[in-house]
């Protein structure tokens, strides 16, 4: 089993010095234009493009050479040439290209060609004894490695390294499922199957300017992480909610880029045109998106997003009398949650903190005085006032434990005291206070089984930095508990020294050796305990965290759906900006977006401060 290796020096700089670069040559770019002119007219003159070829920086012999044809909408096409095939000419393999009786339809579109040059030969294995378990030797990498496969028909199929990205595998279970799929399961287990890695490059958008990319894991190559590609997730993010955000108010909640579906793999059975699941705190989650990117901009262009999502949400909204006082609580699908309101609350806060604008402020009001009134005698709060239309007691509280709504409300909470009046202040500490001892020394003894090794409530990080804002609330314990968590983020994330695939560094594990996990919403609880450390003046905390942060979002940004990495979607115009769950799965929701887009916003606050030595304690 394959062990941790040590952190040794330099382990979170330069990750894309890991990765196969690919910078054009002229020879490249020259050789790009004759082939897209080919495809275009469909002729060939194969001692001119087998000149061509010879001046590329390209690989010139392999075992195999496939060509693919992609365009919007269309299937694509697929070429491949081995063996003793594979010596002769290159021209040879794309004039089977241009012969093809599909060419002509996919060039009435933009379309893209992909290259990939096998250079070591095939070894044969037991495709149902493959696994993902790095240092086995019937390891298998999704989307790294592909598998040529001879069928008991005497025919040869192909499923090259990076289709993984392409069909959105990204487990040797899907893999299975997605073979017996195609081909039914009787005829996969027959065939013959052999392994194979392939140097993997794609026309670029600007393909008419000669663009190649290199492709790792069906993914163009990021390179190095700068405040520009930052700022083009974020923008393309933006672009995409306010593309697909509906009139009434709400957001595309889920796309599947490889299928062009909304069909939810969640909610299968849930109808995404007639009975659509929409989860009311990822709506919020869309707003505070626009929010945080206005935090940045000041641009107020996505203003009126944010009010058409308010609005939504409060037809959602249901009032309750508490002591006399009214409160509300967002009611959805059936279910009042902690959540629901919470967030809301803090996605209101954050609305009137940025732009002055008080005329949801009643709405605020009720819901930070329905969050004080879930918080029990014992500091637990209430998770779901209201579960499939039937009251919750605090008696079957226990039923409808959530480890994530309790951090949500103190988000919420702390950033409503900004708005909250003098008098009801000293009440909201008492029972903040109160919560946050349950959460901090109470529930790990009681939720013990709930707790994973890698941290994960992000929520809680954030809401005690906010918190910080009042002296009131600067209990060093609380601090300690942001900064202990962010140290335990930052053991199990892969670095670029022990990373076992040079794209896994900045993505997290839960144990040594898992398929990488990059993922925003830890991102933006670490960001959290960095900027806390900022408001407490410990720049030596600050430094410690910054790298990490740095590593992670580089890893984030091979999530990002930007126009070269749509080369195989039906609509890249609609999932363009979207930003994926998993390195090789295709679908997202307006949360997955939601979490890395607004870590990225937030972080670029501080990027100049931090990569050019302007940060003040």
């Amino acid at each position: 089993m394959i062990q941790e290796p040590g952190r040794r020096q330099a382990p979170f700089d330069a990750p894309e010095k890991h990765l196969p670069a690919h910078v054009a040559t002229k020879a490249d770019e020259v050789f790009l234009q004759a082939l897209v002119s080919g495809i275009r007219s469909g002729a060939c003159i194969g001692n001119a493009i087998q000149q061509l070829f010879g001046r590329t920086s390209f690989p010139q012999e392999y075992v195999r050479l496939t060509l693919i044809l992609y365009a919007p909408g269309k299937r694509r096409i697929l070429v491949s040439r081995g063996g003793e095939a594979a010596k002769k000419a290159f021209s040879f393999v794309f004039q089977r290209l241009l012969r093809h009786p599909r060419r002509q339809e996919l060039t009435t579109r933009p379309f893209r060609l992909q290259m990939d040059f096998v250079v070591d030969s095939p070894v044969r294995v037991d495709f149902y004894q493959l696994r993902m378990r790095h240092g086995h030797e019937l390891h298998f990498e999704i989307g790294v490695d592909g598998l040529e496969y001879l069928g008991p028909d005497g025919k040869l199929h192909l499923f090259l390294p990076g289709d993984a990205y392409v069909r959105s595998i990204m487990s040797m279970g899907q893999l299975r499922a997605y073979l017996h799929r195609v081909h039914g399961e009787e005829y996969v287990r027959k065939s013959v199957f052999r392994r194979f890695r392939s140097l993997s490059f794609i026309s670029s958008v600007k393909s008419g300017e000669g663009s190649w990319l290199r492709l790792y894991r069906g993914h163009p190559v990021v390179g190095e992480l700068t405040r520009v590609k930052l700022v083009d997730a974020v923008n393309l993010a933006i672009a995409h909610i306010q593309l697909t955000q509906e009139q009434g108010g709400k957001y595309l909640y889920y796309y599947d880029a490889a299928q062009d579906s909304r069909w939810d793999h969640e909610h299968p059975h849930r109808d995404p045109r007639k009975n659509p699941y929409y989860n009311i705190l990822r709506h919020c989650g869309g707003a505070l998106t626009c929010l945080f990117y206005e935090k940045y901009t000041r641009t107020g262009q996505t203003l009126e997003n944010v009010r058409r999502a308010v609005e939504y949400l409060l037809e959602q909204t249901r009032l309750q009398d508490y002591q006399g006082r009214e409160g509300g609580f967002v009611y959805s699908e059936k279910k009042g949650k902690l959540g629901g309101s919470a967030i809301a609350l803090y996605m209101l806060a954050e609305y009137q903190l940025l732009t002055g604008d008080d005329r949801y402020q009643t709405w605020a009001d009720r819901l930070a005085w329905h969050l004080v009134n879930q918080v029990t005698a014992g500091g637990e709060f209430i998770y779901y006032n209201i579960y499939l239309d039937k009251p919750v007691t605090e008696e079957d509280n226990q039923k409808y434990f959530s480890f994530y709504y309790p951090g949500e409300a103190v988000c919420g909470l702390a950033r409503y005291l900004h708005l909250a009046a003098p008098g009801d202040r000293e009440l909201i500490f008492e029972r903040l206070r109160k919560a946050l001892d349950f959460l901090l020394k109470v529930r790990p003894k009681t939720r013990a089984s709930e707790y994973t090794a890698l941290p994960s409530d992000s929520w809680l990080m954030m809401g005690i930095k906010e918190l910080w804002d009042f002296p009131e609330m600067r209990d060093p314990s609380y601090a300690d508990f942001v900064v202990a968590d962010a140290r335990k983020m930052v053991q199990l994330m892969y670095t670029v020294t022990d990373a076992p695939c040079p794209d896994y560094a900045g993505a997290f594990y839960y144990n040594f050796g898992d398929y990488p996990y990059a993922d925003g919403a830890r991102c933006e609880g670490l960001l959290g305990a960095y900027e806390l450390a900022v408001k407490m003046g410990d720049r030596a905390i600050a430094a410690e965290l910054w790298p990490a942060l740095r590593l992670a979002a580089w890893a984030l940004q091979h999530l990002v759906n930007t126009e070269d990495s749509l080369y195989f979607a039906p609509r890249p115009d609609l999932a363009l900006g979207g930003i994926r769950f998993k390195y090789t799965r295709q679908w997202f929701r307006i949360d997955t977006i939601q979490h890395v887009a607004s870590f990225f916003a937030k972080m670029l606050s501080h990027w100049d401060a931090e990569e050019h030595g302007l940060k003040k304690f």
